[in-house]
């Protein structure tokens, strides 16, 4: 039988097997993507790391060492005492943090870290104790503290000076120590250690009952991400950032924001009721009931990762080996000409290695500009493979059209997060109905038009 009595739908069908088969290496750059991913993350995060990492500022609050009676009695009949620490936070809290945000580079990766400039300010009292079961036999105020509670130990490498505190309007020398370590402080009765990261500094209260407004600056770097906990009984925070791209998380959205190519600001409102903490509760060793589930902040994303976008259009990848093969078979059906099945395979891997250049260049140039070379260089060698395939320069041109529409397609699921979905459906449908219209009227059996 002659090649153009072969059955097209025989070759259709030839066609879609190869079209799955390209799929196999297309997913092989997948995990190349994944795998230069997890490298940029493991890079960013050692960056992190230098400059104190994402930072989670809990505080102030004040500790105070405690004696109870737990309902243990001695052999004599008295009872057994035993050490508590009480946390008692403000009662407003205003937080302000002036963010100034750059990326740093190591080889070819990048992570944004940050300077940020903290006031917090505030007032506590009156201190009054949690309602136990137990008795409280004594508040040792003497012996209480000041602490910051940070996310991590790895956060006090972020300290870029000494922070200053002032109460009532006046500076104080506050010795300010790492860690919050009340066992260091002052440890008696039972054993009883209380420890978690942050800063802590001796804090005598002289009366309890009297109320005192507090200032705490806190100069400090970090990396990545920046988060507070609504440690007052109203809890205020304003940002102020010059980073364009913020994602807004935690367990409390902003309640106002503005965000623009230059940078950014937020604030936030946590009520007391909306926080799901007491005003003053016994502390567990590590402060977790501090912070647990209760942070809120941003994150500071690079909204053009190149892993990201190179990921999103690699989920439509058969779909676009499809249309390439779609188009030269549209070619084949129409003029009578033919094309082997090689040079489908040679189409379709420059479809592919087209993926593996936009993300080679991409770490070097940036991707808007290694996606238009990597565009450019594939469009043009396949429109001048089908001219050459189909002897017809017009062909070509037709080509190269289809093959400049079906890239730009790609650049939109690249850079379309919420619209890629919808994108790619419609494109899926228009490539099927228009197969469907120009093959409407041929002999599938015999290969040829009758109309």
């Amino acid at each position: 039988m002659e090649p153009h009595q072969r059955s097209l739908g025989l070759k259709l069908i030839l066609v879609g097997a190869l079209a799955f088969m390209l799929w196999i290496p297309a997913m092989l750059v997948h995990g190349l993507v994944f795998e230069r991913s997890t490298r940029a993350d493991s890079v960013r995060e050692e960056i992190y790391g230098l400059t104190g990492g994402e930072q989670t500022i809990s505080g102030p609050v004040i500790i105070a060492p405690a004696l109870v009676d737990g309902g243990k009695r001695k052999d004599d009949g008295e009872p057994v005492l035993e050490s508590m620490f009480f946390v008692f936070t403000p009662r407003a809290l205003e937080i302000d943090a002036a963010v100034d945000a750059s990326q740093r580079r190591r080889s070819i990766y990048e992570a944004t870290v940050y300077d940020a400039d903290i006031v917090v300010e505030g007032s506590f009292g009156p201190l009054l104790p949690p309602q136990l079961p137990s008795e409280i036999k004594a508040i040792h105020w003497d012996r209480a503290v000041m602490a910051v509670k940070f996310g991590a130990n790895a956060a006090l490498k972020g300290m870029r000076d000494k922070p200053r505190l002032f109460v009532d309007g006046e500076a104080l020398d506050a010795a300010f120590e790492p860690g919050i370590n009340l066992a260091a402080l002052g440890r008696f009765g039972t054993e009883h250690a209380l420890g978690a990261p942050g800063i802590s500094t001796p804090f005598p209260v002289a009366d309890p009952q009297q109320a005192f407004a507090f200032r705490l600056a806190l100069p400090m770097s970090g990396g990545g991400a920046l988060f507070f906990a609504p440690a007052g009984e109203e809890t205020t925070v304003s940002m102020e950032a010059n980073w364009p791209d913020p994602s807004f998380q935690g367990a409390y959205l902003p309640d106002a924001r503005e965000i623009g190519a230059e940078g950014f600001t937020a604030e936030w409102r946590v009520p007391y009721l909306a926080r799901s903490l007491p005003r003053s509760f016994p502390a567990d060793s590590g402060l977790s009931r501090l912070d647990a589930g209760k942070t809120f902040g941003v994150r500071f994303i690079d909204a053009a990762s190149p892993y990201q976008s190179v990921n999103r259009a690699l989920k439509y990848a058969l779909m676009f080996l499809g249309i390439v093969f779609l188009t030269f078979f549209l070619f084949e059906a129409t003029t009578g000409a033919r094309a082997h099945p090689a040079q489908y395979i040679l189409l379709g891997l420059a479809q592919v290695i087209f993926y593996l250049l936009v993300l080679a260049f991409s770490e070097h140039v940036g991707f808007e500009a290694a996606f238009t070379g990597a565009a450019v260089a594939t469009v043009g060698l396949s429109g001048i493979y089908a001219a050459t395939v189909f002897h017809s320069l017009w062909r070509g041109v037709i080509a190269f059209a289809a093959f400049s529409a079906a890239y730009g397609l790609i650049y939109l699921l690249m850079k379309s997060e919420d619209y890629a979905l919808m994108i790619g459906s419609v494109t899926a449908f228009g490539a099927i109905a228009l197969t469907m219209y120009v093959t409407r009227k041929l002999d599938w059996y015999g290969g040829r038009d009758k109309a």
